[in-house]
């Protein structure tokens, strides 16, 4: 009679982690197949239509509305320099944009760089403004735009009836908005440089400060190399998106934003928005040509901020 605590064999013990090993691949494939998917269509699928798209032109079928793409070489790109020589507003939105990203940029990253040490060295209200100055990129980005519009356009003008609101002033859209911009992106950038400066050990401040290091010299020779990993990662994702950044101009003015503020991101959006299927190419073509600007620039900047950096 057989008995009934006999023991596995030694071919089913080596079967059951193979099994095993095939569920959790099939597992990890279920897991992955959601965002492989989106990823191939709205990311591969999308660039590689717009990249096809730059080089064809509609052409209607007859009467109807209905047409197909047809390829057209070069004369996207041609028809696209021959706009920017003779039209002004691709170059008022291309000026505004580099604009944008200098201030935002140059302005930003070194008073929130000063306002991080200022946090690090627990210096008075530092848990105050820590909390103030990141408090905008916790809130909606459309909570802080209307909170920040009912201020400049209708408290700003109730304290005196010969103001008017800063955003219908078109002399004072460009800086109100500037502004605005600045400041919601400050309390992310205080955030992340304050943490860098967080991991900087206690006994290399203490041993600095024996030495006669102490304020400006902590903040060269100690610090600046410890955030400057930080530092070159936030200028390369800038120059990265210097043709994308919309400058918040959506969620102020919609669709109707001046040329006098717009940038090439917000002009690119609502072009779009706009566009038939025979603007399509002309908008591919566009978007094709700022890719081939900002890519090798942005690798050049990569490349120049790692051989200034700090060596090891």
């Amino acid at each position: 009679m057989a008995r009934a605590d006999v023991k596995p064999t030694a071919a089913s013990a080596i079967k059951k982690p193979g099994a095993r090993k095939k569920r959790e691949i099939l597992f990890y494939s279920l897991m992955m197949a959601l965002p492989l998917a989106q990823f191939a269509v709205f990311y591969i699928g999308v660039n590689v239509n717009s990249l096809l798209l730059a080089f064809q032109r509609f052409e209607r079928g007859g009467d109807s509305f209905v047409g197909t793409f047809v390829w057209n070489g070069w004369q996207n790109f041609a028809s696209l320099f021959r706009e920017i020589a003779t039209q002004t507003t691709i170059r008022n939105v291309l000026v505004n944009s580099i604009c944008v990203w200098g201030l935002c940029t140059f302005i930003t990253l070194p008073l929130a760089l000063l306002f991080s040490f200022y946090i690090f060295k627990k210096m008075p209200a530092a848990g105050f403004f820590r909390f103030s100055l990141f408090l905008p990129s916790i809130i909606p980005a459309i909570a802080t735009v209307i909170m920040y519009m009912y201020f400049v356009e209708r408290a700003m003008p109730a304290l005196n009836d010969s103001w008017q609101g800063l955003l219908s002033n078109p002399d004072t859209q460009f800086v109100t908005v500037l502004f605005y911009n600045i400041f919601y992106a400050f309390g992310s950038y205080v955030l992340l440089l304050t943490s860098s400066m967080n991991t900087v050990d206690e006994s290399t401040l203490e041993a600095s400060e024996l030495d006669g290091a102490k304020g400006g010299k902590q903040f060269l020779y100690i610090i600046m190399p410890k955030v400057y990993p930080t530092l070159s990662t936030f200028l390369i994702l800038s120059i990265a998106g210097i043709f994308a950044n919309q400058f918040s101009l959506f969620s102020f003015f919609g669709t109707d934003a001046s040329l006098r503020v717009a940038t090439f991101g917000y002009y690119l959006y609502t072009q779009t928005l706009k566009a038939t299927y025979a603007e399509y190419p002309r908008l591919a073509a566009m978007g094709l040509l700022l890719t081939a600007i900002v890519v090798p620039v942005t690798l050049s900047v990569k490349t120049a901020l790692e051989r200034l950096g700090p060596k090891e």
